[in-house]
C-alpha cells in the first residue's frame, strides 16, 4: 500500500512522462513538416528553374552561369549569434551548464567563430546581484538568464540559444555514425556519485555516441581549464579537448556523405535539443551550409587564469585579451598573428630590432626573441604550419622582404617564427 505521499509522487512522475512524449509527438510532427515544406521549396525552385532555362533556350539566351536554381541573396543574411549549453538533464530544471559555446555564424562568407566559456568562469549576475559561476546561471533563470548573462559579460548580442543535455549529445553522435578523434593519452576516470565510468584507450578511433560523452566529461588534474603555458598562452584541461572535439564534429558534418543523413539528422537534432530559433531562420541557415569550409572555422578559449576567492576556485577572464578575442572570433575583426623572432643574420641585436618593429605597427605579437640555429640565412623566413596562416602572414613578408614557407609538423605555440635574415632593413 503506497502512502499519500508516494501516490502523489507516482502521479506527479505520469504526468511528467505523458507530458514528455506528447511534446515529442509534437516535435516529430513538425520535423516531419519542415522536410516536407523543404522538399517542396527545392521542388519549387527546381521546377522554376528549369521552366526558365526552357524559355531562355526558346528565345536563344542563356543565363550567366553565376546564377543558381535558388537565389541566396546576401541582404538577406548577417552574422548571426547563437549560445549552445549543454547540461545534464534537461528534464532538471535545476541543472546547471557543463558545457557553454558562442558561436558566430556568417551565411555570407561561410565564416564561423566559436568561443569556449569555461564553466567555472566568474561572472556578475544582476538579477540575482552576486559574483557566481557562469555555470550556475541555468539553475538560477534557464537558458534565458544564460544568454541575459553571458551578453552581459561579454558586450555582446545573442540571437538565439540551443540547449541539449548529456542524453540528446550521444544521439546526436550516433546519427552522425560516430565522429573520428585522435586519443592523446588513455583516459580512466570513475565517479560513482556521477555513475560515470571512463575508460578510453589512446589512439585514433571513432567515439560513438556513449564514448564521445566520456571523451567529452573527462577532467585529469589539469581540471576544467589550466594555462598551462602564460607565456606562449597556451591553455589545456577539458575545455581543451572539447575544443578539439567540436571541430571534429564540424569536419564530419561537412563532409558530403552527411547530407545523405540530413532527414534523419534533422529529426534527431530536433528531438535532442531545446531551441528558439525560427524555422524561417534555420531554413535560410540550411541553403547557406555549403557556404562554411572546416578553414573558415576559428576557435579560442576565454583567456584568463585560475584564482581562488574566498575559498573557491574560479575562472578569471583577462579584460584585454578577452576583448581581443571576442572582436575576431565574433566579430571576424583580424587579431594579430602571434610570433616567435629569431636572428638569422648574426647581426646583434637584430631580432629585437624587428620585434620592436612588429609590436609598434601592431603586426604581430611577439611571445619571445632568440636566436635561430645558424646565422647565415641571407633572406628573413617566415614558417607557418597551414595554407589559412600563410595568407594572414602574406602582408608581413612583403613588408620586411622575407620568404614564407609553409611547415605543418612545426610547434604550434605560436601563428609565425620570423628568422630575420640579412636582408632585413630595419
Amino acid at each position: 500500500m503506497l502512502s499519500p505521499e508516494e501516490l502523489a509522487r507516482r502521479q506527479h512522475e505520469i504526468a511528467e512522462k505523458r507530458a514528455l512524449k506528447q511534446r515529442q509527438r509534437r516535435k516529430r510532427l513538425l520535423t516531419t513538416a519542415f522536410l516536407c515544406i523543404l522538399g517542396a521549396v527545392l521542388l519549387f525552385f527546381s521546377a522554376y528553374h528549369s521552366y526558365q532555362r526552357g524559355l531562355e533556350r526558346r528565345r536563344g539566351t542563356i543565363a550567366p552561369p553565376q546564377q543558381t536554381a535558388v537565389s541566396l541573396d546576401t541582404q538577406e543574411y548577417r552574422r548571426t549569434h547563437i549560445l549552445f549549453l549543454g547540461i545534464d538533464d534537461k528534464r532538471d530544471s535545476a541543472s546547471r551548464t557543463d558545457t557553454i559555446l558562442l558561436v558566430a555564424a556568417d551565411p555570407n562568407t561561410g565564416s564561423a567563430g566559436i568561443l569556449s566559456i569555461p564553466r567555472d568562469t566568474r561572472v556578475y549576475i544582476p538579477e540575482r546581484d552576486r559574483w557566481d559561476r557562469i555555470n550556475a546561471v541555468h539553475a538560477y533563470g534557464g537558458p534565458q538568464l544564460t544568454v541575459k548573462t553571458v551578453e552581459n559579460f561579454l558586450g555582446v548580442d545573442i540571437d538565439y540559444y540551443i540547449e541539449t543535455d548529456f542524453a540528446g549529445f550521444s544521439r546526436i553522435i550516433d546519427t552522425l555514425g560516430g565522429v573520428e578523434i585522435d586519443v592523446d593519452t588513455d583516459m580512466f576516470y570513475v565517479d560513482t556519485a556521477q555513475d560515470l565510468y571512463i575508460d578510453i584507450k589512446a589512439g585514433r578511433q571513432v567515439l560513438d555516441g556513449e564514448t564521445a560523452l566520456q571523451y567529452v566529461r573527462y577532467r585529469d588534474r589539469l581540471g576544467d581549464v589550466a594555462l598551462v603555458n602564460p607565456h606562449y598562452e597556451v591553455y589545456d584541461g577539458r575545455v581543451e579537448r572539447q575544443r578539439k572535439f567540436l571541430m571534429a564534429v564540424i569536419d564530419e558534418i561537412l563532409q558530403p556523405s552527411t547530407l545523405l543523413k540530413l532527414p534523419r539528422l534533422l529529426g534527431q537534432v530536433w528531438d535532442a535539443v531545446e531551441t528558439n530559433i525560427p524555422w524561417t531562420t534555420a531554413l535560410k541557415l540550411a541553403f547557406a551550409a555549403n557556404r562554411f569550409t572546416m578553414d573558415k572555422v576559428e576557435t579560442a578559449i576565454l583567456p584568463g587564469t585560475s584564482e581562488r576567492i574566498n575559498g573557491a576556485w574560479y575562472w578569471l577572464a583577462d579584460p584585454d585579451r578577452t576583448q581581443e578575442v571576442v572582436d575576431w572570433i565574433v566579430y571576424s575583426k583580424p587579431m594579430p598573428l602571434t610570433a616567435e623572432v629569431l636572428n638569422g643574420a648574426g647581426i646583434q641585436g637584430i631580432a629585437a630590432k624587428a620585434a620592436d618593429f612588429l609590436q609598434e605597427q601592431r603586426l604581430a605579437d611577439v611571445k619571445r626573441v632568440g636566436n635561430a640555429e645558424r646565422f647565415n640565412y641571407p633572406v628573413s623566413e617566415i614558417i607557418v604550419g597551414s595554407e589559412k596562416i600563410a595568407e594572414r602572414a602574406a602582408d608581413l613578408a612583403e613588408l620586411i622582404q622575407a620568404e614564407v614557407l609553409i611547415d605543418p609538423y612545426r610547434e604550434q605555440y605560436v601563428d609565425v617564427t620570423i628568422i630575420v635574415g640579412r636582408n632585413f632593413n630595419n
